[in-house]
């Protein structure tokens, strides 16, 4: 017999979505998400979002509602980090709340302008940075797969992800596609007016860095941003990419991170970075390895934040990153042990992606 009651027109969403968490972490055995008692937890999840914020969910709501039932479980608070199949389940909420929601016509305009606030998103750097390697995983998608919208200089592209959609109206990121300087491609002066006019003009900037400690072009090319660029700081992000290359060079294949003396190293990096830079936000320089898909939720997290909370929730909704391998910066799994704690395993995730594209 279900311990989860249906819903009433008695109980507002608030107190729907308290009833079912304290009922779901009475139980000790999981609840999948697809049985009717999981469908209505994650339905009442949506509709208290929107109750309260009028927006979609998103990834860290279900953390924060995954954290609320261990701590009651657990009777201690517990923390998890942000991943993959957090994703996965904001978008099946969504989906099971889709012809729930009733909305005025204040709420659709409101709503409107939240998922038409798409957030704008430049990835810079030195060519062979890997840029368009992140790109791919950030989004699971590569820049050549993507449709392309229309082109602004001979230089510069813009691409539209739409990834999902909420009540019928589409979500998702623009991407700016910016050539790399340091190659006979372009002069350097002239890179550097391009990525001035990029970095004002976009929400969140991911400067790409890597393992090459030389990096003097970088250094004189970021000081030129962050002098003409006064919101630089707030906005911005640094990715030091290719963790895989750094001494002592011995990844540690089981677990699918740098060994111990490699992430010395890399903290040493992320140090110097922080130093030569003069960042404000030290938190927001995150090492990743775009090649071993390693560390990439915590470069979306950094991104998120820097986007602030309207256009950071958007860019969640957006993200679809391939979390196979992928490790936080504490070295915690990608996410589907947790996930299976919570009655997600990886073949409920082709049941999400038909009820999404339905």
């Amino acid at each position: 017999m279900s311990l989860l009651a249906s819903p009433t027109v008695e109980l507002s969403p608030d107190k729907m979505l308290e009833k079912y968490i304290l009922a779901t972490a009475s139980r000790h055995e999981p609840i999948p998400v697809d049985s009717d008692d999981g469908k209505r937890l994650y339905r009442a999840l949506a509709l208290h979002i929107w109750n309260q914020h009028q927006r979609p969910v998103i990834a860290s709501d279900i953390r924060d509602l995954w954290e609320k039932i261990d701590s009651i479980k657990r009777g201690g608070a517990v923390g998890y980090g942000l991943t993959g199949i957090h994703f996965w389940a904001a978008d099946f909420a969504n989906a099971l709340a889709s012809d729930t929601l009733a909305l005025d016509a204040s709420a659709q305009d409101r709503l409107s302008a939240w998922l038409n606030d798409w957030p704008n998103i430049c990835i810079l750097g030195h060519t062979g940075r890997g840029k368009s390697s992140t790109i791919n995983r950030l989004f699971g998608l590569r820049m050549a797969e993507i449709g392309h919208h229309r082109s602004t200089t001979q230089t510069v592209s813009d691409y539209r992800l739409i990834t999902g959609s909420f009540l019928g109206k589409p979500t998702g990121v623009v991407l700016w596609d910016v050539p790399g300087y340091g190659d006979d491609r372009m002069p350097f002066e002239r890179s550097v007016k391009l990525y001035r006019r990029m970095a004002r003009k976009c929400d969140v900037v991911v400067f790409m860095l890597d393992n090459d400690r030389s990096a003097q072009l970088d250094l004189k090319m970021f000081k030129k941003l962050n002098k003409r660029v006064p919101s630089l700081q707030k906005k911005l992000v640094v990715a030091v990419n290719k963790a895989d290359l750094f001494h002592p060079f011995n990844w540690d294949e089981k677990a699918g991170t740098p060994s111990v003396a490699m992430q010395e190293n890399i903290s040493q990096r992320v140090a110097v970075v922080a130093d030569s830079l003069e960042l404000r936000h030290s938190d927001r320089i995150v090492a990743i390895s775009a090649l071993r898909n390693w560390n990439i939720f915590s470069l979306l997290s950094a991104m998120v934040d820097a986007a602030g909370e309207t256009k950071g929730a958007s860019l969640l909704k957006a993200a679809h990153p391939d979390d196979t391998g992928t490790e936080d910066s504490s070295g915690k799994s990608s996410g589907d042990a947790e996930g299976r704690q919570h009655g997600i395993n990886r073949s409920l995730r082709r049941h999400f992606r038909a009820m999404i594209e339905r």
